[in-house]
């Protein structure tokens, strides 16, 4: 019995850090008005022992980005790059990995066209010995009006939004389920 307490004691602090994963937080508008300018933000969170970390940012073809902010947030290194449906903010952590949640940056849009428009968001992380940190890909739904009067909702745009703490409890939970599993069967 100590010893199966013993293997998944070791497993679960194996399965946790696996489990841990960066969140990409996205507060954009879910409407706009045709020529409008409008902000999104981009917010990291659960960071944890980050290395480096890079968002790649496309909108559709009836909007256009204007201008990528980055922030000093202590990184050595840091690139922003954008053309008019693109653009990458980029961050290096090399002498001392992030532990810290943080504004990644932020990008200037212009609305185009009237229509359904959407913001892709696919991010990559790494920890301080160079793994990989996936981080789920945020596409973003908003609607570009032909009115010339319209208020903008800025929410927090959660779709599609990766609960790591949720999922290391499930897999910590069918873990047990099968250890009690295997405890009653030798019985």
């Amino acid at each position: 019995m100590n010893k199966i307490k013993k293997y998944m004691i070791l497993l679960i602090f194996f399965i946790l850090p696996t489990c841990m994963a960066i969140d990409l937080i996205v507060k954009a508008p879910t409407e706009v008005k045709k020529g409008e300018v409008f902000n999104v933000e981009i917010y990291a969170k659960n960071v944890s022992n980050c290395g480096g970390l890079q968002c790649n940012i496309y909108v559709s073809d009836n909007l256009m980005i204007e201008k990528v902010i980055n922030y000093n947030i202590g990184a050595d290194l840091n690139l922003t790059k954008n053309n008019n449906n693109s653009a990458l903010i980029q961050y290096a952590f090399l002498n001392k990995p992030k532990n810290s949640d943080f504004k990644v940056g932020e990008i200037i849009i212009k609305a185009l066209k009237p229509g359904n428009a959407w913001i892709e968001i696919k991010a990559v992380g790494s920890d301080s010995e160079g793994n990989a940190i996936k981080i789920p890909i945020k596409t973003l739904e908003l609607k570009v009006l032909n009115i010339s009067n319209t208020s903008k909702n800025l929410k927090e745009n959660s779709t599609f939004s990766f609960n790591s703490t949720l999922l290391a409890i499930l897999i910590i939970i069918i873990v047990l389920i099968g250890v009690i599993a295997y405890i009653v069967k030798k019985r």
